[in-house]
């Protein structure tokens, strides 16, 4: 973490630095100006890339199997957009702005968030909400000034610190989509065997509980209800076999745990 930290400071820390260089013209600078507003949208990127940077030497937060040359190339394609910037008051440092922020969702990204919802916290961070492809911080209040120089506008006190977060988050669920999806289907599959194998056990220990008289009398409709399950839900051969699409081995699983435990229930006498 110490080690993160200073590389965060080497690359100068959020919201507290020079966001853009080149030449301003400092007449009636506003915060919705055009050079304003495309220097905040560089400002937000270029953080965002030395979050990046930091967290591939550090995988802290992240694992990577990529060149982090394809992290960065996903980030720089990601379009950050600026809009309804306003000015206020002048304060201690600078303009007062607010501004609505929109982030461009990779099609990527959204697919691992349709795989696992708990991914959506990584996008979305405490504050953006989900619109049309994007995700979007209204209200953003920031203050922004043009440095001594004329080069360079400086953004400071952002009361939304979670979009670099997000713009980085976005990046890297992009383009570990596959290996994510894929140990998320591993894990989906892991739990749904687990159930059937609970469930399983379970349903033999009520079979040997019942007398003998009761299993006599049940043993073909059992047979009946086995041959009806496999119809219905597949074959657990067909669940073991790795060479069987995961998804459809999950939902053979699956199946087959839920009417093992409707028999357990019909057993047991607690079918309603």
């Amino acid at each position: 973490m110490m080690f993160r930290k200073l590389v965060l400071l080497a690359a100068v820390s959020i919201f507290t630095s020079t966001a853009n260089a080149g030449l301003f013209d400092s007449n009636d600078f506003k915060c919705g100006r055009d050079d304003a507003v495309k220097a905040l949208a560089e400002y937000i990127k270029d953080d965002a890339s030395a979050l990046l940077q930091s967290d591939f030497l550090t995988k802290s937060k992240f694992d990577y199997n990529k060149p982090v040359s394809a992290y960065q190339n996903m980030l720089d394609g990601i379009t950050v957009n600026v809009s309804n910037a306003s000015t206020g008051e002048e304060g201690s440092y600078g303009l007062n702005c607010t501004a609505t922020i929109a982030l461009q969702i990779p099609q990527e990204t959204l697919d691992v968030v349709s795989s696992s919802p708990d991914y959506l916290r990584y996008v979305t961070g405490a504050y953006g909400k989900i619109k049309n492809g994007s995700v979007v911080w209204s209200d953003v209040s920031y203050n922004a000034k043009l440095a001594d120089n004329k080069k360079e506008i400086i953004f400071k006190n952002f009361n939304k610190n979670d979009i670099s977060d997000a713009l980085f988050n976005v990046s890297v669920l992009a383009v570990n989509k596959d290996q994510i999806v894929k140990a998320l289907s591993q894990d989906s599959l892991d739990e749904a065997q687990s159930a059937y194998k609970n469930a399983d056990r379970e349903l033999n220990a009520v079979w040997k509980e019942l007398p003998d008289s009761a299993r006599n009398a049940l043993k073909k409709e059992q047979l009946v209800w086995v041959n009806e399950k496999t119809k219905k839900c597949g074959k657990l051969s067909d669940a073991y076999s790795e060479g069987i699409n995961v998804n459809q081995r999950t939902g053979i699983y699956q199946c087959q745990a839920k009417m093992t435990n409707e028999r357990i229930s019909y057993l047991s006498g607690n079918n309603n």
